[in-house]
């Protein structure tokens, strides 16, 4: 089964036209479409309302080990390098009020812009918030806290399309549905993308956790590392917890503060000596 979680009918609707979901009457508190394959719920908008949305969802029908649950919708982003209809895989949410953070586990291989989102409570202009270069929404961070109650992380997606660079000027819901029509490719593409890799390998639990994400994405920052080389270090981390039961998270933050890269001969060198670390099973 896939999940889809979206704030906006406009957003919904391309989905629902696309893949033929039909409204389940029996639901009154959220209007839900399916078919054999896919549910969809309408949240409305803010992370409180995903949130209850999403848990709503699943607790009707309790996900299986690899079903799929995506937040797919529109963002805003500070920058203006991401273009107007551009989509864009989420790898790290930020809550801007509770200052949580959250890593949906990209287990995948694909061809999108990849880049963090920080959730806000409220509208925000690119002026409020001119230090921050990534993606702004009202809904990710109580979507992916709910979501991971019931799945694992690298079962949880969030694709976003970029409908603004944050001028606060309301959207027309024929301009939202455009964006999303022209994006059902990207999300067919990272769906089958997704099951194609947990059919072939699908850890049972959640092998790091929040603090050793963020190692892992700050290497991965710093050594501007590609997607083949960022599930290189993925998988020397994981394998480095599974033989030692802990992780000698000083030394790798230690190797990180010091390492920031140029080049793909000093990244290639710097990935040589993380293995060396990696290899080591601390006492």
């Amino acid at each position: 089964m896939i999940y889809i979680v979206t704030a906006f009918s406009s957003e919904a609707i391309p989905v629902i036209r696309h893949f033929k979901l039909k409204k389940n009457l029996t639901h009154t508190r959220f209007d839900i479409y399916e078919n054999e394959q896919m549910k969809l719920i309408i949240s409305g908008i803010g992370k409180l309302k995903s949130a209850i949305a999403t848990t709503y969802l699943l607790l009707k029908e309790p996900p299986r080990k690899n079903d799929k649950i995506i937040n797919f919708g529109i963002c805003g982003s500070v920058s203006d390098k991401n273009k107007i209809g551009q989509a864009m895989v989420v790898n790290k949410i930020e809550d801007e009020s509770s200052e949580k953070i959250y890593y949906p586990e990209i287990l995948y291989t694909h061809s999108f812009t990849e880049s963090s989102i920080t959730t806000f409570d409220f509208p925000v202009s690119k002026a409020a918030i001119r230090k921050f270069d990534k993606l702004v929404d009202m809904e990710a961070s109580g979507f992916f806290e709910s979501a991971n109650s019931f799945m694992l992380s690298h079962n949880i997606l969030v694709l976003k399309i970029v409908s603004d660079h944050l001028e606060l000027e309301k959207l027309s819901g024929s301009f939202v549905q455009g964006m999303i029509e022209k994006n059902i490719p990207s999300l067919i593409t990272i769906l089958n993308q997704a099951r194609k890799k947990t059919t072939i390998e699908a850890p049972e639990t959640e092998v790091l956790d929040s603090k050793e994400y963020k190692a892992f994405e700050d290497i991965s920052e710093n050594l501007q590392l590609s997607t083949t080389q960022r599930f290189q270090v993925l998988d020397m981390m994981k394998g480095n917890k599974i033989r030692s039961g802990r992780m000698d998270l000083k030394n790798l933050n230690d190797f990180i503060k010091n390492k920031k890269t140029n080049s793909k001969q000093e990244t290639k060198k710097a990935l040589d000596e993380l293995k060396n670390k990696l290899e080591v099973v601390p006492d």
